[in-house]
């Protein structure tokens, strides 16, 4: 089974902090693409839009840009939900952020023994550190940050989990990240807790 949860992410970016020049423009978005874009041009050719493919639907990226080619916002959908937002001025200055840059965890539902995690980052101007996870009372572990092969610009980490002979998970994940634009690093926290049933294997601890 596979599914999506929405994620409860205790420190987030402010749209309150110092305005500063982030020049992000076309060209840098297409750098970070990957071969699961469209891209919408006006009628002299200028990239106005890009798009993951599957956003409309699913989830996925949604650039808008000026006529100069610097992003206007970026916005991340899953399940037809703006889940992490960020907008710029013509200037190429950041002036509001909503949600965190964590924009999506799936979990993969392998049988009774084993469940897959994967955990997806918007990744232009941020340098992450690694992401820490704690199941249970088991020690920590680190995991280190790939670039992801189907959302364009973004870095993605996926980790198993042994479900044997355990009824629930009570997962917590912490990442530290500097945001270059503002030079403010950030720590994001979050939790996830799992029941297990010999039926339908793991789901959310609040659907039981």
């Amino acid at each position: 089974m596979k599914w999506a949860t929405l994620l409860l992410v205790l420190t987030i970016s402010s749209c309150r902090e110092k305005k500063v020049v982030c020049l992000i423009d076309a060209s840098d978005v297409l750098k970070g693409a990957t071969n699961n874009i469209t891209v919408q041009k006006d009628s002299s050719y200028k990239i106005v839009a890009i798009y993951d493919q599957g956003w409309d639907s699913l989830k996925g990226g949604v650039y808008l840009f000026y006529p100069n080619q610097f992003l206007k916002s970026y916005t991340f959908y899953q399940a037809k939900q703006p889940v992490y937002v960020e907008k710029y001025d013509e200037n190429g200055i950041l002036i509001e952020t909503k949600g965190s840059p964590m924009v999506a965890r799936i979990i993969n539902d392998m049988g009774q023994d084993s469940a897959f995690v994967q955990v997806y980052f918007y990744n232009p101007m941020k340098s992450y550190q690694a992401l820490h996870i704690k199941i249970n009372n088991n020690p920590s572990e680190n995991y280190t940050l790939q670039k992801d092969t189907f959302y364009s610009n973004m870095k993605s980490v996926t980790f198993g989990i042994n479900t044997t002979d355990q009824n629930h998970i009570n997962m917590y994940s912490q990442i530290t990240y500097l945001d270059e634009c503002t030079k403010i690093e950030h720590i994001l926290n979050d939790s996830l807790f799992l029941v297990k049933d010999s039926q339908t294997g793991l789901s959310p601890a609040s659907a039981k």
